[in-house]
């Protein structure tokens, strides 16, 4: 079977799982596995690359569907370099620096941790460390519930001289970075071509004066913009997924995703009207996702910020060779 039959494969299974959407949806994606794709089976994975994760993570996206499979599946991935997985889930968290775990605890006020109040393992991880892991069940640990503009946890977790170890052998903070920020755009992505999707629909069906809103050209056009966007999007996690720890290719995804995240949540909005605020139609469960996870990992500034550095010390000629360089070709839109 060649990758894009596997790929739409991945795709027709999410589809079929996001039509039941039922409140077992996250226990039916553990079952089959798909949280642990991109990981050796012999550690308890599922096998598969990251780019067969990617596939899932946007095709999950699409539907408006907000489950930790970013997070979790980044987590199993960490553990998964120390050793055989366990059961249950783990959640991960990025850090400025790294906690003081001299004495083998740590006392933190941990702010905006995804999916702690139903996850048993918390992995840390700073620059120049070693991941740590927390045992979120320990009589130390205190979970105060925070939800997102999605209404997905990120919650604030109190370590109390908390027992944490360092998995050693872990990936380094740099590639547990880099590896959120393409799931992440990929979610973004997938939120976006829902998002235009619905929206394109609309103005097709919807009648103003006898014929469809999209006969308007100012409808059309704003159409149209949402569509540019999708392309720049995907011809960005193209490379991306080629130039994988290239110098570059990570910022770039990142600021265009979270570009387009703005355009295409505004546009359609825009172009639903009042329709599109309601809580009985779907475009908010895109929406409202597209606008938390746009900034996920890390600001578009702040990668703005790291790209325009890594172009400063490229100087002149590497700047030209990187943007000159031939780049992938999008998958079309239907």
């Amino acid at each position: 079977m060649s990758r894009s039959q596997f790929a739409d494969e991945l795709r027709s299974l999410i589809d079929d799982l996001a039509a039941a959407n039922g409140p077992d949806l996250w226990a039916a994606l553990v079952e089959l596995g798909l949280p642990r794709i991109g990981i050796e089976e012999e550690r308890g994975g599922a096998g598969g690359s990251l780019d067969d994760l990617l596939v899932v993570v946007e095709s999950l996206a699409g539907h408006g569907i907000g489950v930790p499979v970013v997070e979790a599946s980044t987590a199993d991935w960490i553990l998964g370099h120390t050793g055989k997985l366990a059961d249950g889930l783990a959640t991960v968290l990025l850090l400025a620096e790294a906690p003081d775990a001299t004495s083998g605890t740590v006392s933190a006020e941990l702010t905006s941790v995804p999916w702690a109040r139903d996850a048993t393992r918390l992995v840390l991880c700073a620059p120049g460390s070693a991941p740590f892991l927390v045992n979120l069940g320990d009589p130390t640990v205190h979970v105060r519930n925070v939800d997102n503009i999605a209404g997905e946890p990120r919650d604030t977790v109190v370590l109390t001289g908390t027992p944490v170890t360092a998995a050693e052998g872990g990936p380094a903070y740099e590639e547990v970075r880099e590896r959120l920020a393409l799931l992440w755009s990929a979610a973004v992505l997938g939120a976006s071509h829902g998002a235009y999707r619905l929206t394109r629909t609309y103005v097709s069906e919807r009648e103003q004066f006898g014929a469809p809103l999209l006969k308007i050209p100012a409808v059309a056009g704003n159409l149209a913009r949402m569509r540019v966007q999708l392309v720049q999007a995907d011809a960005a996690l193209s490379l991306a997924r080629e130039a994988r720890g290239s110098s570059g290719a990570v910022e770039i995804v990142r600021i265009t995703t979270a570009a387009a995240a703005t355009e295409i949540a505004q546009i359609a909005h825009q172009l639903h009207g009042a329709m599109g605020i309601t809580e009985e139609y779907p475009l908010h469960r895109l929406t409202r996702r597209l606008w938390s996870w746009r900034d996920a990992v890390a600001s578009e500034r702040r990668w703005a910020e790291s790209l325009g550095r890594r172009a400063a010390e490229a100087g002149e000629t590497g700047v030209w060779t990187r943007i000159t360089a031939p780049a992938a070709t999008p998958a079309s839109e239907d």
